[in-house]
This record gives structure tokens, sequence and C-alpha cells, in this order.
């Protein structure tokens, strides 16, 4: 089974340009409407100031990876570098976050696929409570930006078997012809809060994979979750049986 990876890790506050030059790294930038991709500043004489008002920052793109302990030793080069050159995230920002990407050889079949929407569905909540990180609160746009899973598209999905609605880039989650991209997570500078994101996400990956699943249990929280119809109220006795479940 191939068990390749990859991330996006956004910040503000390091000019990536500079870094590029200095550190001899490739950065990934982009111009959006977000004010930490507006690259057309870069120029202006007065950059100390630009810096402290996040008109500088970026997106952190890895290439496709295979060793995650040879992933966190760079990442811990890198995090380093970030906040010795003036990275920062402001605490909550709509705008920050970090996406992972696995292959998506592990959904090789339509009960995968099934099995995956009906656990991100059934313990939704408790994934954003994960996704925080040391910040403790989901960024404020989350749920406009980001859109969670609701009954409607899971159900609509599993009733059609049309995974359309799965690869916009506008949701939590971005099923696409190659990866899955799970972008609930809150951005972080802390190598634990990463490592905590990546050991969910791979847990995932081994529970889908797992022949073994209780899939009664699964289905039992997942009708629970239907009942209670895109009510996001976290449950601390939930999030425990959801690590449970995944062996996390």
């Amino acid at each position: 089974m191939n068990k390749q990876f990859g991330y996006e890790l956004e910040f503000f506050g390091a000019n990536l340009n500079y870094l590029a030059e200095k550190y001899g790294l490739l950065f990934y930038e982009k111009y959006t409407r977000v004010p930490y991709t507006f690259y057309h500043v870069k120029d202006e004489p007065d950059i100390t100031k630009k810096i402290h008002n996040s008109y500088f920052g970026g997106e952190l793109v890895s290439p496709i990876l295979n060793d995650y302990q040879k992933c966190l030793k760079e990442l811990r080069f890198l995090l380093k570098v970030l906040k010795k050159e003036g990275a920062y995230l402001e605490k909550n920002s709509k705008y920050t976050g970090f996406h992972i990407h696995l292959d998506r050889s592990f959904l090789t079949n339509w009960e995968d696929i099934q099995k995956l929407l009906k656990f991100l569905y059934a313990f939704q909540p408790e994934i954003y409570d994960v996704a925080k990180g040391e910040h403790k609160k989901i960024r404020d746009s989350i749920f406009l930006d980001i859109k969670p899973l609701t009954a409607f598209k899971v159900t609509g999905c599993l009733q059609t078997r049309n995974l359309a609605m799965l690869r916009r880039k506008g949701n939590c989650i971005c099923l696409n012809g190659t990866t899955l991209e799970l972008r609930y997570f809150n951005s972080s500078l802390d190598l634990d809060t990463l490592d905590s994101y990546f050991l969910f996400a791979f847990h995932l990956r081994d529970y889908i994979q797992n022949p073994q699943s209780d899939l009664e249990l699964l289905e039992y929280y997942y009708q629970k979750a239907l009942k209670n119809e895109d009510n996001f109220s976290l449950s601390h006795k939930r999030k425990k049986m959801m690590k449970k479940i995944i062996k996390m």
C-alpha cells in the first residue's frame, strides 16, 4: 500500500523571496484576496512596516513524501527558519490553515470511501477539536470558508456515489483523483502540534484500510450523528471513542 503524503503550512510575517534566496529553499507563493499573499507590495520602500502589518507571508508546500521521520526532521529545521525570520500566526486567524494530503490509494473501493465519509461525519466535532492545535479555538472562518460536511452532502454522496461536491477546495476535505486532502487544521509553528495532526491523519488512513474495523460501531455513531443533523456540539465521550476506534 502506497503511504505517500504531503502538507501545506500557511503563515504570516516572513518574506518568502528572502527566505528562498538565503536558505536555498523552495517555497510556494500565490496572489489571492488573502493579505498574507499580497506579494505586489514586496518592492515598496517601507518593507518593515508591511511585514508587521501582515502583508508578507505565504504557504510552505512539501514535495511528495514517504518517510515520516525524515519529514519531522526537515520540519523542525523549517519551523526554526520561519520563526527566526519573523514568521508568526495570529491567534485564531481565519486565514492560516494546515492541510495534509494522503495518497488516495488507500481508498481502493466504494466501501472504503463510504467508511471514510461516515467516520468524518460521525466524529466531525471531535475532529475539529483535534484541529484546534495550541490555539484552543478553531479559526473564525472555518464554517464559512472551509465548509464542514453536512448530512445533506454526506447522504447525497452515499446515495448517488457522486463525489463531485467533495472535489471542491472550499470543503473541510477535498477528494480528488490522486489525494485525500484534510483541510480542518489550524496552522502552527509548533512541531508537536503538527505531529498530532499527522498522527490523526495516519491513524485515520490505517483505520480505513483495516478490514477488521468494527463497522457496526461506526454505523451506530453515524446514525446518531444523522439524528442530531449538523449539530456540531463537542462530546468528550465521543472524542475518546473516536481515538479508540482509530487506535490513536
